[in-house]
C-alpha cells in the first residue's frame, strides 16, 4: 500500500506552499490560475517533460530531479532572453509495489523545488498530479516576460556571423557516464564536477537577457551542440562550420579527451549542457568580450555562419581544416 495522501491532501501539503495568492494562483484552490499581463512585454511559454529512465536514472535522488526538471525549462526561457515568472507542474507518480515515491520522497522533492524557486524568482501557479503504473514523469510549463520585440529567436543568423558558446561543453554528457560507473579512475573531485553538471544544469538567464541587440540568433544546448546549431541553421536557412579544436572544455573534460580523442565526438553530440550557442555579427565581437567580463562567464567563438542554403548543414572541422564525420549529431527523441 502507498503511504501517499490523496490528491487534494497531497496538493495542500506539498505544493500549495510553493504557490501564492499574489501570483494569481489563488493558493492552488481553483482549477486554473488567473495571470495578469504585463504592459510592454510578451509572455514567453515553454514546456519540457522528463521521464525516469529516459532523462534521468531511475534511482536519482528527488532533489536532483526537482532541480533538473525546473532548470531545463528555465534554459529555454534564457535562450529567448526572458525573465522567469511562473510555472506549472504535472507530476505522474508511480504507485504499487515497493513504492519509493511516498512522503519522504515528496518532502525532499518539494523542498528542493522551493530552493529552486527562490534561486530563480519563479512561482508555482498550478498543475496536475496523477497516479501511474510507471515510470515517474514530470512536465513543467514555464512562463517568463520579455520586452515586446526583444525576444531572441533561432531564425536571424546571417552569413558571416560568428558562432559563440557559453561556458564549457560536454561535462553533462560525461557526467551521465560517470553516474553510470564510467571514469572510475578520476579523482572524486573531478567526478563531482561532472555529475553536478549533469544533475544541476545552469540556465544562462543573465546571458540571455543581455543578448538582445547583440546576437542575431540563439538556442540552448539540450540535445547536443551540433544538432542544436543545426536547428539555428534550419530556421535561418544558412549553413555553419564549427572548429572542433575551439570548442571549450573544462579541465576534467580536456583530460578525458586527451586520454581518448574519440570522446570528442561524444562531447559534440551529447546533450544536457544547457549552455547557450548564439550567432553574432563580426562587428560586435568586442561587445561579446565586454559581456563575458561583465558576467564573469566564458563566451568562446567556435565557428562561423556561412552561405544561405537549405539549412541544417553543420560541418565540423579539425585543426587542419579537415572535416570530421560524426556518426550522430545529437540526441534523438524518436
Amino acid at each position: 500500500m502507498s503511504n501517499r495522501p490523496g490528491e487534494f491532501d497531497l496538493i495542500g501539503k506539498y505544493f500549495r506552499p510553493l504557490a501564492s495568492a499574489e501570483s494569481g494562483a489563488a493558493d492552488l484552490c481553483d482549477d486554473a490560475a488567473v495571470l495578469a499581463p504585463k504592459d510592454g512585454h510578451h509572455l514567453v511559454v515553454t514546456m519540457d517533460t522528463l521521464v525516469s529512465g529516459v532523462h534521468f536514472l531511475e534511482f536519482t535522488p528527488p532533489h536532483f530531479i526537482a532541480a533538473k526538471t525546473l532548470r531545463v525549462n528555465l534554459s529555454d526561457l534564457a535562450a529567448m532572453g526572458a525573465e522567469p515568472a511562473w510555472y506549472t507542474l504535472s507530476l505522474s507518480l508511480p504507485s504499487g509495489g515497493e513504492n519509493i515515491y511516498g512522503d519522504d520522497w515528496l518532502d525532499s522533492f518539494t523542498q528542493a523545488l522551493e530552493v529552486e524557486q527562490m534561486l530563480y524568482a519563479i512561482t508555482l501557479v498550478g498543475g496536475d498530479t496523477v497516479s501511474t503504473p510507471g515510470p515517474l514523469s514530470l512536465s513543467v510549463t514555464a512562463m517568463g516576460w520579455v520586452k515586446t520585440g526583444q525576444e531572441m529567436k533561432r531564425s536571424g543568423a546571417k552569413p558571416g556571423d560568428i558562432i559563440y558558446t557559453s561556458g564549457t561543453i560536454g561535462d553533462a554528457t560525461l557526467g551521465l557516464a560517470a553516474v553510470q560507473g564510467d571514469f572510475s579512475e578520476l579523482e572524486p573531485s573531478s567526478l563531482e564536477i561532472l555529475t553536478e553538471r549533469y544533475h544541476r544544469p545552469q540556465p544562462r538567464l543573465d546571458l540571455g537577457r543581455e543578448l538582445y541587440g547583440l546576437a542575431s540568433a540563439a538556442i540552448d544546448i539540450s540535445d547536443g551542440l551540433v544538432q542544436d546549431m543545426g536547428h539555428i541553421c534550419t530556421c535561418s536557412k544558412v549553413t555553419a562550420t564549427i572548429r572542433a579544436d575551439d570548442i571549450p572544455l573544462s579541465a576534467v573534460g580536456q583530460g578525458i579527451v586527451e586520454n581518448d580523442p574519440d570522446m570528442m565526438n561524444v562531447i559534440m553530440s551529447g546533450g544536457d549542457d544547457y549552455e547557450l550557442v548564439f550567432c553574432v555579427p563580426p562587428e560586435r565581437q568586442n561587445a561579446v568580450t565586454n559581456l563575458a567580463d561583465k558576467l564573469n562567464l566564458s563566451l568562446t567563438p567556435i565557428g562561423v555562419v556561412e552561405a544561405d542554403g537549405a539549412g541544417n548543414q553543420v560541418k565540423i572541422i579539425d585543426g587542419d581544416g579537415v572535416e570530421i564525420r560524426m556518426p550522430t549529431t545529437g540526441y534523438r527523441h524518436f
